[in-house]
Formats: structure tokens, sequence, C-alpha cells
């Protein structure tokens, strides 16, 4: 099974460049890559600050972009997305009942469960007692079987200074749901616009850096921002293997084969 995973995608006015891109051009270049690449995959999920302002207008155009895409999507909402706003736009992305961005995809490989740990008007992620019950209750569904869990906001501390304080707020009640249940076996996640991957009480996660602008790597001093070729992940699943490749979708370097040695871009 092929899952893609596109974070951040901070869609803001059409034309607007943000460090230098324009992100709805950065949009468009990857859902025509999915198209040419990845018609195959199963589900694409989008972790979180789809848009930058989370204005109807921004998910309007949300909506037109990804009318393109010939892959099924689900999306979920970070913080700088607006839950009633993704919902207007998106009703039949689904909620929990609750009024909460969150639902499951069932697939022969497993469950796949999304979380929405929007926290309104705040940077950082939460997920409260109705939240955590809804994924106490798909997890126990689905016992026997593998889980996999998408949100926006981190569940553990990175190392990343200026980051780890705006991830997700009193981590330890999800991970302590996520190891009750023993089936999850993978965490995806965005937010902090950089590849990281690591294990939280024992289960893997990976973040991936996403369509915006890439936080530099400093674990001690200030935050900055720098460019890098935006990317997606091409998650592959089958039995008990779980491989995740991240792809640049704009890379502009020359390409050479190594069958002839010769340069071919």
């Amino acid at each position: 099974m092929k899952i893609i995973q596109v974070t951040d995608v901070h869609l803001g006015r059409l034309r607007e460049m943000r460090y230098g891109a324009n992100l709805i051009e950065r949009l468009d270049h990857c859902i025509d890559h999915i198209n040419q690449r990845h018609g195959d995959a199963t589900l694409c999920v989008f972790t979180g600050d789809l848009t930058d302002d989370g204005e109807a207008e921004s998910y309007a155009d949300l909506k037109t972009a990804l009318s393109r895409l010939t892959v099924p999507y689900r999306l979920l909402p970070g913080n700088h997305d607006r839950r009633a706003n993704l919902i207007a736009a998106f009703p039949e992305n689904g909620t929990d009942g609750n009024g909460f961005v969150q639902s499951v995809f069932d697939t022969p490989e497993g469950r796949l469960i999304f979380l929405d740990s929007l926290a309104e008007g705040r940077v950082t992620g939460e997920l409260c007692d109705d939240r955590l019950g809804w994924l106490d209750a798909q997890l126990g569904e689905a016992a026997g079987k593998a889980a996999y869990v998408f949100l926006h906001h981190p569940p553990v501390e990175l190392g990343l200074t200026i980051l780890d304080p705006l991830g997700l707020q009193q981590p330890q009640r999800l991970v302590d749901v996520l190891t009750r249940h023993g089936n999850v076996r993978y965490i995806f996640f965005g937010h902090v616009h950089r590849d990281i991957a690591g294990t939280v009480a024992g289960i893997p996660f990976s973040v991936q850096r996403g369509l915006h602008a890439r936080f530099m790597l400093d674990l001690v001093g200030d935050e900055m921002v720098e460019q890098a070729p935006p990317a997606y992940s091409i998650i592959l699943i089958d039995g008990q293997r779980v491989v995740i490749h991240s792809c640049d979708f704009l890379e502009q370097w020359p390409l050479w084969s190594p069958a002839t040695g010769e340069r071919v871009r």
C-alpha cells in the first residue's frame, strides 16, 4: 500500500510570495508530480497548516487546486487553520461527531487514524478528552490490526529549542492511549518544517518539512528560516514493512545516468 503525506502547505493569497516562494505554484507542482508518479496511491494525507491565514478564500483556492489531484485525499487542520472554514469548504472530509476534523480510513494493511490537534488561536496543539476518547474507541475497534496515526503537532520533543514548546501540549496523554492498545505501528506529523525520524515510547514516528520554507537546524540558537526544495513523503506499507521516502519534487540539480555516466538534465 502506498500513502502520500503532504504537510504545511500554508496556502495564502494567490500570487503571494513567502520567503521567496509562491506557495500556490508549489502546491500545483506537487499535485502534478503526485499525479504523474503516484496515481496508484491509496490515499494522500495533508497533515495540517493547509492555509496560512485560515480564511474562507484560502480554502476555496485549496479546493480548486485539489480538484486536479487524481488520488483520494484526507485533510487535517494545523495551527494556521480555522476548523469551521475547513469543514465548510470540505464537508466530505469528515468529522468525529463532536465537531472535530477526525476520521479513520480502513485498508487491508490496517487502520489509518486522523487526529485534529488544532487549538484555536494558539500555535501549540491539544487533544482534549473528547478527541482522546474518540481515538481510544477507534483503536479499540481495530484491536488485532495495525494502526497508523496522522496529526499536525509533534507528540514528542525533538531537541529543537525554539520549536519544542510549540508542539502538542500534554503529549503523554496521547502516548498513554497509543501504548495502551499496542497496535499503533507508526505516527506521522508535520508542523516543524524539517525531516526528522525517531521513536516515542517505542513507537516510530516520521515528520517531513513539507511545502513551505524549512527551519534551519539549530539545537541551541535562534529560529531561522531557509529555502529548501519542497517535499512530500511516499509511505510504503506491506505486512511488517514500513518504508518512507522523502521526495524533493522541485529539485533542479543536474541528473546523471548511472548506466551511461552521461548527464540527462
